[in-house]
Formats: structure tokens, sequence, C-alpha cells
């Protein structure tokens, strides 16, 4: 390709491991790591052993970010479908899982026979993020809930930071990355199925934000709190906040 490698031998033989012709991003990340850990205080000599760490972090991390998000996807569609067909929602129901562990497993399969890092990897950072918003919007309303108002910027800041984050990368993902991709020959289809998810994933972060707000203006400003899934007035006789858990 025109480059002359410089460091390269000298880096496969720190880290144990021969670099040459191992396109993909996986070893040459693991090797950033590797020097960066090996620089420190005490840790020279010892780029094999955070190479070989990184590798390993980099298989988990995408071995249970897939397993995770499979199941949490088929328990989400087991639930979507039970409102069609009732024993669907059960999830020791075997056809049911069945079904719906197939559906999930073929569309992320879809992706990857499909796709490529800059159709994956945007979509994969978008809904990664839209997990954080969900996460400290609940943790936000919960300290809201438990009348701890004077915390609330421990999570409220860095909702609003994941929130505009997410709300521009989806934008930026639809009408740059994915919008121009519908518009190739053959990746039609490709580039409308990631515009549409990419729709959806900018409208659940719209609904979060919407529904958190409502619940932060029914406290803050009616006194309407929540216990055991019981609305409690802050007027009533001998009223305490709920504690957490209790929402």
């Amino acid at each position: 390709m025109g480059m002359t490698p410089v460091h390269l031998a000298d880096l496969s033989n720190q880290a144990e491991e021969n670099g040459t012709g191992r396109p993909g991003g996986a070893v040459s990340l693991a090797v950033g790591f590797a020097q960066i850990f090996s620089g420190l205080p005490g840790m020279r000599g010892l780029m094999f052993y955070w190479y070989h760490f990184a590798i390993m972090f980099e298989a988990l991390f995408i071995m249970t970010t897939i397993d995770t998000g499979a199941r949490v996807a088929r328990f989400i569609l087991q639930e979507f479908g039970g409102k069609i067909y009732k024993p669907m929602e059960k999830t020791d129901w075997i056809p049911g899982t069945i079904i719906s562990t197939g559906l999930v497993v073929f569309s992320w399969a879809y992706f990857i026979w499909t796709g490529n890092i800059s159709t994956i990897w945007p979509m994969f950072g978008s809904a990664n993020q839209l997990l954080a918003g969900i996460a400290l919007a609940v943790a936000t309303i919960a300290l809201i809930n438990t009348g701890k108002v004077r915390y609330v910027w421990v999570t409220l800041i860095p909702l609003a930071f994941v929130s505009i984050t997410n709300l521009y990368a989806g934008w930026h993902n639809i009408f740059d990355n994915f919008m121009p991709l519908a518009g190739t020959p053959g990746k039609a289809v490709l580039g409308y199925v990631n515009v549409t998810l990419s729709a959806v994933i900018v409208l659940c972060v719209v609904v979060v934000l919407i529904e958190s707000s409502r619940r932060a203006y029914r406290v803050l400003i009616h006194g309407r709190y929540t216990r055991a899934g019981k609305e409690i007035h802050s007027s009533d006789p001998g009223f305490q906040p709920p504690e957490y858990g209790e929402a």
C-alpha cells in the first residue's frame, strides 16, 4: 500500500505476537493499549501481558455485549408479542423463546453479514448511549422521588450530555451516514433499515426525556410521589419521601 513499517517489528517482539497482516483493528488497538500501560512506572517489560489482556478484554466485551443485547431484545420482543398472542409473553414458553431468540439472532446476523464497521459501529454507539440515557434518567427520577433533589446534578448533567450527544449522533447517522447509503445501488434495503432504526433510537431518547420531565414536574411542582406503584402526596399526614426501591 506504499507504507513503510517503522516500529512494527519491535512492537511485535515486545507483544510476543506477530502484528504483520492483522487487519480489523483489534490487534492495533490491543498493541496501543499495551504500549500505554507498559509505559507506566513498574510496568516496563510487561507489554506482552497487557497486549493479551487487551485482546481478552475486546473479545469478552464483544461476546457479552451480543449475549446481553440478544437476551434483552428477546424479552422485549416476547413482551410485545404477548400483546398479540398471550403465551408469547411467557419467558418459560419454549416455542416463544425459540421464535423470539431466532428473530433477534437473525437480525444482528443480518447487520454483520450485510454491513461493515461504518454501518455497525455508529448504530452500536447510538444504542449504547440510549441505554446510558435510560439508566441516568431512571437514577435522576429516583433521586427526585426520594427527596434528594440536592444530589440530582450528579446524574442530570451526564444525562443532558448523553442525550444531546445521542440526538446529534442520530441526526448525523440518518442524514449523513445512512441516507446516502440508501442511495447506493445494492444497498438501498440496508440503508433504509439503518435509517429506520436510527429514527427509532432518536424517538426513544425523546420519549425518555419527556417521560422523565413529566415525572419530575409531578414531584417537584405538585408534590406527587410514588411508593410501591401508588401515588402519595407531600401534604398527606406523616408524609415521608419514599426510600430507594419503593417507587
